[in-house]
């Protein structure tokens, strides 16, 4: 019963947390990174996704926002940027591939040649110490 209240106190600490640091941005601050479509189902954090055309936005300095396209599912996910050579980026996501699971990996943007690399979950962690080398999937995007 306790971890329970654990869980729903972290849980809702974090959402309280985000939703400030986003209600500090306003919309005008955060923008589309890229438009894709999914073909397979996927993780990103502790989220799964399913195959659909989704909106990827950058919403702070380590912060991106998935979006399905009807608006009804979100999920978040901490991020490190870096810039890529000019030139040498495509609007795309990279997603690390463990059997027939999807881990979301990278977010590419050409547009700004950027680059946002995801953070791996605990259960993407764990698959990499069992597997040690995912196997590498690119779905190209509309920036």
């Amino acid at each position: 019963m306790k971890a329970r209240i654990g869980i729903v106190l972290a849980t809702m600490i974090v959402a309280f947390i985000v939703g400030e640091g986003l209600h500090r941005y306003s919309w005008t601050h955060i923008h589309t990174l890229i438009e894709v479509q999914v073909p397979f189902d996927y993780r990103v954090g502790s989220s799964h996704l399913s195959a659909e055309h989704y909106r990827i936005f950058h919403a702070s300095s380590q912060l991106i926002i998935i979006q399905r396209d009807d608006g009804k599912a979100n999920t978040w996910i901490r991020v490190l940027v870096s810039n890529t050579p000019p030139g040498k980026a495509a609007s795309k996501l990279d997603f690390n591939q463990y059997g027939n699971q999807y881990f979301l990996s990278q977010v590419w943007r050409a547009k700004d040649n950027q680059r946002y690399d995801c953070l791996p979950s605990l259960s993407e962690r764990a698959l990499l110490a069992i597997q040690h080398r995912p196997g590498q999937v690119t779905v190209m995007g509309k920036p």
